[in-house]
């Protein structure tokens, strides 16, 4: 089959694949698109060339292609393969495959593999769930440290397994990128956060008056060190297994900082 038909025909597919489950275009990776084809990525590469040359024939045809911008698929695509092949193993030019863009754009839009790692690290760890749960944190001291601890363990423990693949990157390159961002921009922000969320109790008399580095290391000592033990070992927690063990964590913590 020549190329042209062979992509006529993975348009077609797609576009019924499409027009019978109400799924966006634009949220497809090239993993999803070769899910839906019964082919493997490799495959699907190889018949269509390029995704452009998807978009574009599926542009013609009147279906939406309009998707995210180079940089947010390039840090979808990234988080993916760091996953499942970690970080050592990926190239920029697998990430672009992935994404559907350029080397080029990646570098614009992120400043190439440093800032396309310090990216993944910022989405995929538990600081945007974090910063939601302390946007409006509950009066009571145990359910926000529950609700804290289940966005800690989902973003470690849960799947995809992004975390696991970063913190390996900054284990074995303790000088390099990755670690120096998160020494110098994440740590303390994070640190931040936690500790305007912990003065309000210490203030209000819930909690002892400790040092913040104190209450910060109540906190995250023993939670890290379950995680860690966990992503070394290899263990699966279910997410029932990961909200009973945010519950025991909280109460836990509570009962080491209470006044």
């Amino acid at each position: 089959m020549e190329s042209g038909a062979r992509l006529e025909e993975v348009a077609r597919v797609l576009r019924s694949h499409l027009a019978g489950t109400g799924a966006e275009y634009g949220e497809l990776s090239l993993e999803d698109i070769a899910a839906v084809l019964g082919i493997s990525r490799s495959t699907l590469i190889r018949r269509i060339g390029h995704r452009r040359h998807l978009d574009e024939i599926l542009a013609r045809h009147g279906a939406g292609t309009s998707r995210r911008s180079a940089g947010d698929r390039a840090v979808r695509a990234a988080a993916r393969l760091y996953g499942e092949l970690g970080v050592g193993e990926v190239t920029l030019e697998m990430v672009a495959a992935e994404a559907g863009c350029t080397v080029q754009a990646i570098q614009g839009q992120l400043g190439g593999r440093d800032g396309l790692l310090a990216a993944v690290f910022d989405r995929y760890s538990p600081m945007p769930g974090v910063a939601e749960v302390l946007a409006e944190p509950p009066a009571d001291l145990e359910r926000g440290a529950r609700l804290l601890y289940a966005q800690v363990l989902d973003a470690l423990l849960g799947e995809g397994r992004v975390m696991a693949a970063m913190f390996a990157e900054i284990a074995s390159r303790p000088a390099g990128a990755l670690a120096a961002h998160v020494r110098q921009r994440y740590a303390p922000r994070f640190a931040g956060l936690m500790t305007g969320w912990l003065r309000g109790y210490v203030d209000s008399g819930v909690v002892r008056d400790l040092p913040d580095k104190t209450l910060l290391s109540q906190f995250a000592g023993p939670v890290l060190a379950r995680s860690v033990a966990a992503l070394a070992t290899g263990e699966r927690l279910t997410a029932a297994a990961r909200a009973q063990l945010a519950a025991d964590l909280a109460a836990a913590f509570c009962r080491a900082v209470r006044a």
